[in-house]
């Protein structure tokens, strides 16, 4: 008797399993939330401070790409050269948005990093032979593009006016070291995003890990460069630093402050690329580990359909609670003195919710700590497996109640 088998097109194979709704779905969020997060890190930590920019200075280490090639090009010494340009960038400014600001500053680069994703991935998709005359093909590109235009421009020089040595034509020979400083320039932005893309839809774990890293990175260095401390002992960095205050709660009924806001918004946003991405690796690597015989059975096919729906389910339900729980983590001081107030009805709880320590960011920090004491102190009184087993399988019955309808 033959095993029964489900159709071609719901089997686990990995061609198959690439063109899954739910693996689209969550490459597609995986995607968004990478594209959103570069625009809000450009919103929070791109300006510089308007009064370092009043004073002439053109570019501060903030999270923009633009400033920095402007700069390059000022002060690039290949500016007089036919080959780097009238305007002293090798890169045309079109393809690097150097003559717009804000969104429209990333458009093209972002569009360049969609179809360099994607070269690449074509690139590691191939065999061995055409990875290996590809990189002979680009390193002899480049010591063509360095060493020819020297060589002609010395030789021409000796036929004008007899031998000397080169010394005035060595310009040609940095023209792709000026290439790699305007990569670094347009990379501080945009070499996440390109390895993002690649980790999504190239299904690389690393890649992912290090569009992560960097964007902590990006986060730590700009915290560090705008303390105070930092800021008094080191003039003329020129970056706009964060409010040393968090802010008092005013959205959504007095749960989260403006600029908390602004802050949980990237963290969710970068939570929400890694997850998401990760989940596709891990279950396209499960379903490639099986036995080939049972990519088609349809007790595997019904598995791995309920886990990859489940997984699609808990990430909306999880980002949600991680969401709601750290604006409450922020808000906890605030929370455990309305509590003291209520119960005792004095003045204490007012003055101390007025004091500077308790709003700074400090303070912010120990109150989530306390919250974060609270929450396991609590595991001993509230039955959190009972509770999360109870939403399972009431999710489930709706599910297989609308798959009888």
């Amino acid at each position: 008797m033959a095993m029964e088998s489900v159709p071609p097109s719901q089997t686990l194979h990995l061609p198959r399993l690439r063109r899954r709704w739910q693996i689209l779905f969550l490459q597609v969020i995986a995607t968004a939330a990478l594209m959103l997060l570069l625009f809000r890190m450009s919103e929070v930590y791109g300006p510089c401070d308007e009064g370092f920019i009043e004073e002439g200075n053109q570019w501060c280490p903030s999270y923009e790409h633009t400033r920095g090639l402007l700069w390059v090009s000022e002060q690039s010494s290949f500016q007089n050269n036919i080959l780097s340009g009238d305007d002293g960038l090798i890169i045309p400014r079109f393809l690097l948005g150097v003559d717009s600001t804000g969104f429209a500053s990333q458009i093209v680069p972002l569009t360049l990093c969609f179809l360099f994703a994607g070269a690449w991935i074509f690139y590691q998709t191939r065999n061995d032979t055409f990875r290996l005359w590809t990189r002979r093909a680009s390193t002899g590109i480049v010591a063509l593009w360095a060493f020819v235009p020297f060589i002609m421009a010395w030789v021409g020089g000796i036929l004008t006016y007899g031998f000397h040595l080169p010394f005035e034509y060595l310009g040609s020979l940095f023209q792709p070291l000026q290439l790699g400083v305007e990569l670094f320039f347009a990379g501080i932005v945009f070499a996440p995003i390109l390895a993002g893309l690649i980790g999504i839809w190239g299904l690389s774990r690393r890649a992912l890990t290090w569009a992560v890293g960097f964007f902590l990175m990006v986060i730590g260095v700009h915290a560090l460069l705008t303390f105070e401390g930092i800021t008094d002992a080191v003039s003329g960095i020129g970056l706009n630093p964060l409010p040393a205050q968090i802010g008092e709660a005013t959205l959504y009924g007095g749960l989260i402050s403006p600029l908390a806001l602004d802050l949980l918004g990237i963290a969710i946003l970068l939570l929400l690329f890694h997850e998401a991405g990760n989940a596709v690796i891990g279950h396209l690597e499960y379903a490639v580990m099986l036995p080939d015989a049972t990519k088609s059975d349809p007790e595997y096919v019904r598995q791995f359909n309920n886990v990859v729906n489940g997984h699609v389910l808990h990430t909306v339900a999880i980002i949600a609670g991680v969401a709601l729980t750290t604006a409450l983590a922020l808000e906890f001081d605030a929370l455990m003195l309305d509590i003291v107030a209520l119960m005792e009805g004095g003045q204490w709880s007012g003055q101390v919710s007025e004091s500077l320590e308790l709003q700074l960011t400090y303070g912010k920090v120990i109150s989530a700590g306390l919250f974060l004491l609270a929450v396991a102190g609590m595991r001993y009184v509230v039955p959190w497996q009972r509770v999360s087993g109870l939403l399972e399988a009431g999710i489930a019955s709706l599910r297989g109640t609308r798959a009888e309808s």
